[in-house]
């Protein structure tokens, strides 16, 4: 159960069921302090990102031991995408990742940026990567500024894929992130453009 479920379930509830709910997160909170498993299965949106990116200082915080992030999604916003890639490169302790179910989208490069050497990906996972997408609208020079801006976060998508993986500039542009196409591809291929490094559970 997430913490938007529990806080909105909050809001109808008695004291008593309230002081149940308080203790569900205490012991939510206790199991991610022993595991220091992380979980983002969900949209990657201003709120899920918030609720990751709290727990990760957290747990950094407490020791500098490994932290592990384990990646579902369909993707979604770049800029939150952004906003943990650099939590997660700024943290004092390592972030190994690994990817479950879909990895799509803005997951990608949150699953590529985990230590190198510990990045998993599930056998039955699936990942896609595609160019950024998004509608435009106003006056042609609304237009003009927003496509502007939508090449600049697409040249940051894509050199920080060059950064986390062993794919050159070249291959994202001109073979990853063809215009209109959402590009597929295997755990075993994921491997070979260094997107992670192993996969589990075949």
């Amino acid at each position: 159960m997430g913490r938007s479920t529990l806080e909105a379930r909050a809001q109808t509830m008695s004291d008593d069921e309230q002081e149940q709910l308080a203790g569900l997160e205490r012991m939510l909170a206790s199991q991610v302090d022993n595991t220091r498993i992380v979980y983002l299965h969900s949209e990657v949106s201003e709120h899920s990102i918030a609720h990751v990116i709290s727990q990760l200082l957290h747990l950094a915080n407490l020791n500098r031991n490994p932290i592990y992030l384990v990646v579902s999604t369909y993707g979604g916003s770049i800029d939150e995408m952004f906003s943990l890639y650099d939590i997660i490169k700024f943290l004092p302790c390592p972030v190994h990742t690994v990817g479950l179910g879909k990895v799509m989208s803005a997951g990608v490069l949150l699953l590529a940026a985990g230590v190198k050497g510990k990045r998993l990906m599930g056998a039955s996972a699936r990942i896609m990567i595609h160019p950024l997408s998004g509608g435009v609208f106003g006056n042609i020079f609304e237009l003009e500024n927003q496509t502007k801006e939508a090449r600049r976060l697409q040249e940051l998508m894509v050199n920080a894929l060059v950064k986390e993986t062993t794919m050159k500039q070249k291959q994202v542009t001109e073979t990853i992130m063809k215009p209109m196409l959402d590009y597929y591809l295997t755990p075993q291929q994921a491997i070979e453009l260094g997107i992670v490094d192993k996969v589990i559970g075949s």
